[in-house]
């Protein structure tokens, strides 16, 4: 993803943008082969944790460029910027880093969070109840050293959850 830069043609959509009922801004931004996605930036009063929500967590954007993609485009950004592994129970060679997505249906992620210790069964897959994730819920607290098993309690509606590797 690219940094907003108003002088690259990025437009603030929106100003009075709430995620969670945190202020906020909605925002047109640029993955990295140019293709135009909406994001959300927290106000400048919103502090903590509330300033991002999983997805800008799980990609990295809020980190590197203070926002968040939406949901709804969320599906662009895998297609651009990363490589689908596979779906969680038969997907191979997960590593720290890779990028968990849970999916209500074929284009709405519902959920994301970061893979930050694989373990895999003798079979070659992910061992999702030794598998630690770090994952948030909206703009709540950020979760560190769940057992991937743990966060799909928390979203059982999905149904399917897809791993993803950020092109190189």
């Amino acid at each position: 993803m690219q940094p907003f830069d108003l002088t690259s043609g990025d437009q603030i959509l929106n100003l009075n943008a709430t995620a969670n009922n945190v202020n906020g801004m909605s925002l047109s931004v640029r993955t990295d082969h140019g293709t135009r996605v909406q994001a959300w930036r927290p106000a400048p009063t919103v502090t903590g944790d509330g300033r991002f929500f999983c997805h800008g967590y799980a990609l990295g954007t809020f980190g590197a460029h203070n926002y968040t993609v939406w949901g709804g485009f969320l599906p662009q950004v895998l297609a651009d910027e990363y490589q689908a592994l596979g779906r969680i129970d038969l997907a191979r060679n997960v590593a720290s880093r890779d990028v968990l997505v849970w999916w209500l249906g074929s284009s709405d992620a519902y959920h994301s969070a970061v893979v930050e210790q694989p373990v895999t069964l003798p079979s070659g897959v992910l061992d999702q109840t030794q598998t630690v994730v770090s994952s948030k819920t909206g703009t709540g607290a950020l979760w560190k050293g769940l057992m991937v098993e743990d966060v799909k309690q928390q979203y059982r509606s999905a149904a399917y959850i897809g791993i993803y590797r950020r092109n190189a």
